[in-house]
């Protein structure tokens, strides 16, 4: 069991660390995503800098990412708390990518696609509350905190999951705010020299 969680950590990592967004953004501009914008390496950066379009297709991608991650820890026949573990380090690898020297995003496209393999009615649920919070308020981030924040409720209270997995469900999106705040002294540089 051991050697095929090893294996799901390591395979997930590799793929959390394909950087769709910078990709893109050199492909189509001809840009450095990490250093324009917002400095983010994620799907929303890539929406400002490079074109809405490319900002949708960055966000799928990296959310596939996350959704590949929970079927290799399925194919490789993991335990459910296993799985977990190939979650946490698809989003490793897209917030630390060894292709970008450890500089990547902040993970939530990536967490979320995971998320859409563990539950997806959870995680649609929370998509319509963050759109029709984003339509009445036209915040993105309170629209993302209402969003995330209604995930462990509805993973406890609709799904009726164990204490145990809403808290490792809670530990996990706490690592996405941890990332957050990580990297706020780098974007607020960047923002500051690209005048955004």
């Amino acid at each position: 069991m051991i050697e095929r969680v090893i294996l799901g950590c390591i395979l997930s990592y590799f793929l959390g660390s394909i950087p769709f967004s910078y990709i893109i953004a050199k492909k189509v501009k001809g840009v450095d995503i990490r250093v324009v914008g917002e400095g983010n390496v994620g799907g929303r950066n890539v929406w400002h800098v490079v074109g809405k379009k490319y900002g949708i297709m960055a966000a799928i991608l990296d959310m596939a990412k996350g959704l590949l991650a929970y079927w290799i820890g399925c194919l490789l026949g993991l335990a459910p708390w296993w799985i977990w573990l190939c979650g946490l380090f698809v989003v490793l690898g897209h917030d630390f990518p060894i292709f970008l020297r450890g500089r990547g995003g902040k993970g939530a496209a990536s967490a979320m696609g995971f998320l859409i393999g563990m539950q997806p009615l959870i995680i649609g649920i929370s998509a319509i509350l963050m759109g029709v919070f984003y339509i009445v308020l036209r915040n993105f981030h309170i629209a993302i905190g209402v969003g995330m924040g209604s995930i462990p409720i509805l993973w406890r209270v609709v799904q009726k999951k164990s204490w145990e997995e809403t808290a490792i469900l809670l530990l996990f999106l706490l690592f996405l705010g941890f990332k957050r705040l990580l990297d706020e002294p780098h974007m607020k540089k960047i923002k500051q020299e690209s005048g955004w």
